[in-house]
Formats: C-alpha cells, sequence, structure tokens
C-alpha cells in the first residue's frame, strides 16, 4: 500500500511557492489540500480525505521546521564586476583542441582582463574582455557557433565555511530569479560564483547583490 505522507511531500518539494508557505505558516492547509487532492488519489490508487491530506500537511510542517532552510543567507565577503564582456561558441572538435593548446602563448591576458573557458561534451564556451574578442577569433580561424556580446559579470565572493551547506549556488540563484533577471551563463570557483548577465540587467543585479551584503553583514 503506498502511503499519503511520502506523497504529499513529493509533492511539496517540487512547488516553492508550497513549500515557503508551509515552512512559514502562512499556507492555507485545507485549501491547498483540495488543490493536491486529485494527484494523491491517482498516485496513491486510494480515496483520500481532505482531512487526512491537512493532517499529513501539518506533519511535514514540523519535519521542514527541523531542517535548514531550504534557501540559505550566504555570508557574501565581496562583490566584483567585469564588463563589457563577448562570448564565443565553438564546435568541441580536435582542430579547435590543436589550437587551444597554444591560446595563451599568443594571446596576453592581464590580471584586469576576464576571461574563462569552458569545455562541454558538444562545444567550448569562452567568455573574454570585449578587448580580447577580435585576439581570440583571429588565433582560432574557426567559424564560432556564435558570439554574444554587451555582457557583464558580477562576481558574488564567500568564504570556505559554507563548503558542504547544501543549496548555496540556489540561495543566490534566487535573488536573481525573484527579480525575473536572465542569467547568461555562470562561471564558479571553490568560493566565488559569477553571474554573466546582460549589461541592461547589470545595475539591477548589483543593487540586488550589494543589499544582501549589507543584510549578511548586519546580522553577523
Amino acid at each position: 500500500m503506498i502511503k499519503i505522507q511520502p506523497i504529499v511531500r513529493e509533492i511539496v518539494l517540487k512547488e516553492l511557492e508550497a513549500y515557503t508557505a508551509l515552512l512559514n505558516g502562512y499556507m492555507n492547509m485545507s485549501s491547498y489540500a483540495y488543490q493536491i487532492r486529485g494527484r494523491v488519489q491517482e498516485l496513491t490508487k486510494k480515496q483520500i480525505t481532505i482531512a487526512s491530506l491537512v493532517v499529513s500537511l501539518s506533519r511535514l510542517r514540523k519535519e521542514f521546521k527541523k531542517q535548514k532552510p531550504l534557501i540559505q543567507e550566504v555570508p557574501i565577503k565581496n562583490i566584483t564586476t567585469k564588463l563589457p564582456l563577448s562570448e564565443i561558441a565553438y564546435e568541441n572538435t580536435n582542430k579547435f583542441i590543436k589550437e587551444l593548446e597554444s591560446l595563451h602563448k599568443n594571446i596576453s591576458i592581464s590580471s584586469e582582463d576576464f576571461f574563462t573557458l569552458t569545455r562541454g561534451t558538444s562545444e567550448i564556451d569562452i567568455i573574454c574582455s570585449s578587448n580580447l574578442e577580435n585576439k581570440v577569433l583571429k588565433h582560432f580561424k574557426i567559424k564560432p557557433k556564435w558570439v554574444n556580446r554587451n555582457l557583464a559579470a558580477i562576481g558574488i565572493s564567500y568564504g570556505p565555511e559554507v563548503f558542504g551547506t547544501p543549496n548555496v549556488f540556489f540561495s543566490l540563484l534566487s535573488v536573481t530569479a525573484r527579480a525575473r533577471i536572465n542569467i547568461e551563463e555562470l562561471v564558479s570557483t571553490p568560493t566565488e560564483l559569477v553571474f554573466i548577465v546582460n549589461e541592461k540587467d547589470f545595475g539591477r543585479t548589483v543593487a540586488l547583490f550589494s543589499e544582501l551584503h549589507r543584510e549578511t553583514n548586519t546580522k553577523n
């Protein structure tokens, strides 16, 4: 027999708004029970009462309260910015890899420049300061899949104390998600997450993380 509790837990965890409302105590459990009853009945293959779903939700809330919150307060150490940037994407081919070996010999990159290269299974993505764009294109002599310009980088730095803490990236991404800011790319190191956004979203993104930086520093 399939039990109700794990089914209700699965449904709630798939809906961030429902999870947040239940955890913080402002969910109308009866109303939500009516909303999910059809799905629960379909998955459990039996008739479910609203009262039993409300009991299940009440138990879930107690369970969630014992856990660390889904969205953590990430103690931001520093915020850095770079712009303008360009993104150049290539097919991941043997010819490209051969040319890649001599890239840093032929192109001088200073500490003030932004440069990152990500090799995926089928393509290679380069994000660099716009002043390096032509040098990169000239070096590879291969037609790129596309070139994306007018980008900006916002680097969010945090300390090693967050190592092992679940949902650090999710917590930072939720800041831009709530503001409906499109993230073009993400770049990460052990203690930094870099958001690549369009220049038109640069000011809003910096303002949001600056406010979060002030809030976390005030609490700490």
